[in-house]
This record gives C-alpha cells, sequence and structure tokens, in this order.
C-alpha cells in the first residue's frame, strides 16, 4: 500500500548480515488502496510487505526479523507505529474509532518512547467482536535507536494459543489463552505502519526503519540468527 520510489527500497547499508536489507519509508500522506483496503479513507499511512507463507491454525510456528531503528526515528506519543504484525485472513471484523476494522493477532508497536506488543484478544459475534488490547511490554524507542533488534515470535496456534516474544535472545514476554476464533489462516506483515494519524494533530514525521533476516521456521533454531553474528 505504497507505491512511492521512496517507500520501499533494498539498500547496501545498513544489512544486519549479508550483503542488502529492505528500508521502509513512510512520509505524510503515504496511503494507498486496493480493492478491499483504502487506507487514505481510513486514517492510516503505511510502507508494509506481507509474507507469502502463511502460518496455519493448529500449528506452531517461529517468525523472526531483525530491524533497525535510524538514531532520529520520531515515535509520537499520540499515534501508533506498527513495526511487524501478525495478522489473520478469513478473521473477524468490527469498527474503531468510528472506521471499519479487521483486526490482526498480534501487532508490535511503538508509540512515544514505549514499544510493546499488543496481543488481541477478540470476543463476541464474528461480524462484530470487541477488541481488547493485551499489552505486553517489550523495550523502549531510545533503546532500539541507531542499532539492530533481534526480534523472534514463538506462535503456539494450538487450542487457545500461546505465545513468546524474544528480542536479542532474551525473552521479553509471554502469554496464553487468547485465541477464540480460528481463521482461515495467519500471516506475517512488516514495515511501518501508523494508525489514525489524524492524532498526532498535524502531519507525523517521516518515519524510516530497515528490516533484515526475516525467516519463518518451525522452530527456533531455524530461525535464530546464530551466535557469530553479534548485535552491535
Amino acid at each position: 500500500m505504497n507505491n512511492t520510489k521512496h517507500g520501499y527500497q533494498i539498500v547496501a547499508s545498513p544489512v544486519r548480515a549479508g550483503e542488502a536489507a529492505q528500508r521502509f519509508e513512510v512520509r505524510p500522506g503515504d496511503c494507498g488502496r486496493n480493492p478491499g483496503w483504502d487506507d487514505c479513507a481510513n486514517d492510516r499511512e503505511r510502507s508494509e510487505v506481507t509474507v507469502r507463507e502463511v502460518i496455519q491454525p493448529g500449528t506452531v510456528r517461529w517468525v523472526a526479523y531483525s530491524i533497525y531503528l535510524p538514531d532520529d526515528f520520531y515515535s509520537s506519543p499520540r499515534v501508533t507505529t506498527s513495526l511487524g504484525q501478525i495478522h489473520q485472513r478469513g478473521g473477524p471484523s468490527c469498527s474503531a474509532g468510528g472506521l471499519p476494522s479487521f483486526p490482526p493477532l498480534l501487532q508490535i508497536d511503538a508509540k512515544g518512547n514505549r514499544v510493546q506488543a499488543c496481543l488481541h484478544v477478540l470476543t463476541g459475534p464474528a461480524d462484530n467482536v470487541r477488541d481488547v488490547c493485551r499489552d505486553l511490554p517489550l523495550t523502549s524507542v531510545a533503546a532500539m535507536r541507531g542499532r539492530w533488534t533481534d526480534v523472534m515470535i514463538h506462535l503456539d496456534a494450538r487450542e487457545r494459543g500461546v505465545l513468546e516474544i524474544y528480542l536479542n535472545e532474551a525473552r521479553k514476554a509471554r502469554s496464553q489463552d487468547f485465541i477464540r476464533f480460528v481463521p482461515q489462516d495467519y500471516y506475517v506483515k512488516y514495515g511501518s505502519y501508523r494508525s489514525f494519524v489524524s492524532r498526532h494533530g498535524g502531519p507525523m514525521p517521516t518515519q524510516v526503519a530497515v528490516y533484515d533476516e526475516v525467516r519463518l521456521g518451525p522452530d527456533r533454531s531455524s530461525v535464530e540468527l546464530s551466535g557469530d553474528r553479534p548485535v552491535d
């Protein structure tokens, strides 16, 4: 949902490993649309990509990526910027802030100096669910600026669900008993996505995030970066 030249680029620096990484940039007014959704009409701005490989309900999967926030990365105290999501296809719907909403399962969000996971716990009828964010504190924006942060997510989508989130190999959050609806499948999105941008009180500043080493696998060892690649 961002077809600008600056929205998505392959870059040679900074990189976490190898020779290239993915750079996402969102400027004020960077909204797009497709046949099923319109960011511009729903107070959103973004530059994101979707991983083609899906996660089937009733399975166990690990998701990993490394993210670099520049030294000047700005995080609004009133607008949430999502830096990675596990979404769901064929899941329930509702409204949020008077606008249509199709809640994901998980978002890793920056707001002000806080970085936390929003684990969406959905209850009620599938066409008008009640969406309650189970907030899981992770780190601060200040701690992520100017360095690579390795993120690992362990999703056990069997029965009611178990979730673990690791930053730089340390477990920062664990939760369970959150799956109430079984979607068609889950899928991973990453980049920069900011919602209800009008709450900022003016145009949102430009935000840049760089991603590298995006991986999905059946266990931790299949996605974890090896110890010979230190985070600096």
